[in-house]
């Protein structure tokens, strides 16, 4: 699909999905926010990302090796936020392109995606920043995977962030069930993390709870 074409379908498919996104805010007092259960992500963590944001370029790789300790049977994944603004739909697009060509290099391409466009300038409105990432990181396959991405999945991104109520990043998204931000432990990537672990803790204890 070309990416006019591709743009255009996916703003449609944003619009139309956006009435679902009013915030909800937390409780008062508390650190992290619960949302209507989302049951295909009860065994997965998300962190919502966005390559614009400092924060998000701070703790990418932190949060991908919290990924990688999470219990067994958990997974987790990093989903690009998408809103009907062009540069999130590139960079969403881009992000499901190294995907499919090479996911062992997805840190690499992130990595190298926050540096183009948080120091070198270059805008996520371009084809050519996404297409730059990848030739950096030796990424063979990039042009014919971009070509290969579906508009659904950018949708599937999409529900994601409205499903959430995600209003900043980075956010994590728990077991289906909490959403807890940076925002929300004053910055403290520490507490961010121990607090995701807990939420994620007594999201198992409460599954393990209702099927004995």
């Amino acid at each position: 699909m070309k990416r006019r074409a591709f743009l255009l379908a996916s703003g449609a498919l944003l619009l139309r999905g956006s009435a679902i996104a009013a915030p909800v805010p937390a409780s008062a007092g508390s650190p992290f926010a619960e949302v209507t259960p989302i049951g295909e992500d009860a065994k997965r963590c998300i962190a919502f990302i966005q390559f614009t944001c400092p924060h998000c370029r701070d703790l990418h790789a932190l949060l991908a090796r919290w990924g990688r300790s999470l219990p067994k049977g958990i997974g987790f994944e990093f989903v690009p936020v998408v809103t009907p603004d062009r540069g999130l739909v590139l960079a969403a697009r881009a992000w499901y392109a190294v995907a499919l060509a090479a996911p062992s290099r997805l840190d690499a391409f992130a990595e190298r995606a926050y540096a183009l466009v948080q120091d070198g300038h270059m805008s996520p409105d371009a084809g050519a920043t996404w297409e730059q990432a990848a030739r950096d990181v030796g990424l063979g396959g990039f042009s014919q995977s971009w070509s290969q991405v579906k508009v659904d999945r950018i949708q599937r991104a999409m529900e994601k962030l409205a499903g959430y109520r995600v209003q900043s990043t980075p956010s994590l998204a728990i077991a289906g069930r909490y959403v807890v931000t940076l925002d929300d432990t004053q910055g403290d990537s520490e507490l961010f993390l121990r607090l995701a672990s807990g939420l994620l803790s007594k999201a198992i204890a409460s599954r393990s709870s209702s099927t004995s």
